[in-house]
C-alpha cells in the first residue's frame, strides 16, 4: 500500500511535491479507509487541474520510478543514459531528479528513494520499520555505501553495481534478501494499465468472467454475455447483444472492435480493476474518464471506495476533468488534489482540497468551477 510519493525536478515539477495517501483528521467516510498498523490510508486520490498544469506529470513521475526499478530502464547497460527528464523551463545547470516513496509491504513500512542525472545515480537509500523502529538497509551517496545488515555480502554487491544502475535492482538480481521485498512492491503492486490500454488483462481473467459480466450488465451497455474466439493469432472478443423487441428475442454477437469507444474502454478497464481489487494493487490511471459516461467513471471509483468490495487494500491514483466526481458524498476532502502552474516560474504546484477547509456539505463542484480552489484554465481575452 502506498503511503506517500514525492518528486523533485521532473518535467514541469521544479520543487519537491508530495502526494500523500495518509488520511487527515476528516471524519467523513471513515469506514472506507484502509487500516495498516497505526496508519489510516486513503483508497483513492484524484488530481484535477487545467490542461498543461502538470497533473499527469505527477503520475508519470511515479511510473518512471517504477520503470527504473522493475521496468525496461532497470536493465540499462553500463554507461548508457538514464531516463532523465528534468524541469523544462529553466536555463540553469542540470540538477538531479529526486524520487521518494513510503509504502507498506507485507505489513512492514518502507522508505525508498534516489536521485539521478542522465548519467548516474547520485543518492539512493532504503529504510524499513520491521519492529516499529526505523532501520537502515542501505544508503548510497556519490559512490559511497553504508550498510547495517549483511555487510560483507552487500559490500561485494555494491562493488558490482555500475554508477548508472540502482543498487536496489542490482542487489535483487543477486537475490539479496534484504532488498527483495522493496523490489517486489514495485514489481507486483504498482499497476499501469494505461501503458497498453488493451483488453488483454480482461480476456485472461477467465475465472473472473462472472464478475466481469456482472459489471457489464450494471453498466447498461446492452451486453448480456461475451465470449472469446481463440482462432487466429489474437483472441477475438465477441460481445453478445440481446434485442428484446424482436419476435424471437434474438441475440447478436458483435466483435469488440465494432463496439463504441466507451464500451471498449470499459471492457479494457474492468479486468485491471478486478485484478487490483483481488490482489491489493495500486492502479495509476491518467484521464480515467476518457470515452466513459460519468456514471461509469463513478462506478469504477465506487468499487475502490467500497470496503465490502475492496477488501485487500487496493488503491487508485488518477487524473480527471470529470467534475461530477467532485462530490463529498463520494470522496473525502483529503482525497481531492489540484495542480496549478505557477505563472512566474511555469512550475507545477500540488495541493489538497483539505487545505481550503470546505464545509462537509459544501458544493465543491460549483466552487471548483467558479475558481475558488484554483486549478482551472483562465479563459480571458477578447475574441472579437
Amino acid at each position: 500500500m502506498l503511503i506517500e510519493f514525492s518528486v523533485k525536478n521532473f518535467r514541469s515539477i521544479k520543487d519537491k511535491m508530495t502526494l500523500s495517501l495518509l488520511a487527515s483528521s476528516d471524519h467523513t467516510h471513515e469506514d472506507q479507509l484502509i487500516l495498516e498498523g497505526n496508519k489510516r490510508l486513503l483508497p483513492v486520490a484524484v488530481l484535477y487541474g487545467a490542461n498543461a498544469s502538470g497533473k499527469s506529470n505527477l503520475l508519470r513521475a511515479l511510473q518512471t520510478m517504477q520503470d527504473m526499478v522493475s521496468g525496461k530502464s532497470a536493465q540499462i547497460l553500463k554507461a548508457k543514459k538514464l531516463p532523465y527528464d528534468g524541469f523544462q523551463f529553466t536555463n540553469a545547470k542540470e540538477t538531479a531528479t529526486e524520487f521518494e516513496v513510503f509504502f507498506f509491504y507485507q505489513g512492514i513500512r518502507y522508505n525508498y528513494g534516489f536521485s539521478y542525472t542522465d548519467r548516474e545515480i547520485l543518492k539512493e537509500y532504503l529504510y524499513y520499520w520491521p519492529k516499529g523502529r526505523e532501520a537502515l538497509i542501505f544508503s548510497r551517496d556519490n559512490g559511497k555505501y553504508l550498510f547495517r545488515e549483511n555487510i560483507t555480502e552487500q559490500e561485494t554487491l555494491a562493488g558490482r553495481t555500475p554508477s548508472n544502475r540502482l543498487y536496489l535492482v542490482a542487489s535483487n538480481s543477486w537475490n539479496l534478501p534484504q532488498t527483495e521485498n522493496a523490489y517486489r512492491w514495485f514489481n507486483e503492486n504498482l499497476s499501469n494499465p494505461d501503458e497498453q490500454d488493451t483488453p488483454d488483462i480482461t480476456i485472461s481473467m477467465e475465472e473472473e468472467k462472472t464478475k466481469i459480466l456482472n459489471e457489464l450488465l450494471l453498466a447498461d451497455l446492452g451486453i448480456t454475455q461475451y465470449g472469446i474466439n481463440e482462432t487466429g493469432d489474437k483472441p477475438n472478443v465477441l460481445m453478445v447483444h440481446q434485442v428484446k423487441g424482436s419476435a424471437e428475442n434474438e441475440k447478436y454477437p458483435l466483435p469488440l472492435e465494432n463496439e463504441s469507444a466507451g464500451t471498449q474502454r470499459f471492457f479494457s478497464r474492468i479486468g485491471p480493476w478486478l485484478s487490483a481489487l483481488n490482489e491489493g494493487k495500486i492502479l495509476i490511471i491518467d484521464e480515467l474518464e476518457a470515452s466513459l459516461h460519468p456514471l461509469l467513471t463513478r462506478r469504477l471509483v465506487e468499487m475502490m471506495q467500497d470496503p465490502y468490495v475492496n477488501t485487500k487494500g487496493a488503491q487508485l491514483l488518477f487524473t480527471t476533468h470529470d467534475v461530477m466526481l467532485l462530490d463529498l458524498s463520494l470522496l473525502r476532502r483529503d482525497q481531492i488534489w489540484f495542480t496549478e502552474k505557477n505563472p512566474d516560474t511555469a512550475a507545477t504546484e500540488v495541493y489538497s482540497l483539505w487545505e481550503f477547509s470546505p464545509r462537509k456539505n459544501e458544493n465543491i463542484r460549483n466552487g471548483y468551477l467558479q475558481g475558488r480552489f484554483g486549478a482551472v484554465p483562465f479563459l480571458g481575452g477578447d475574441l472579437a
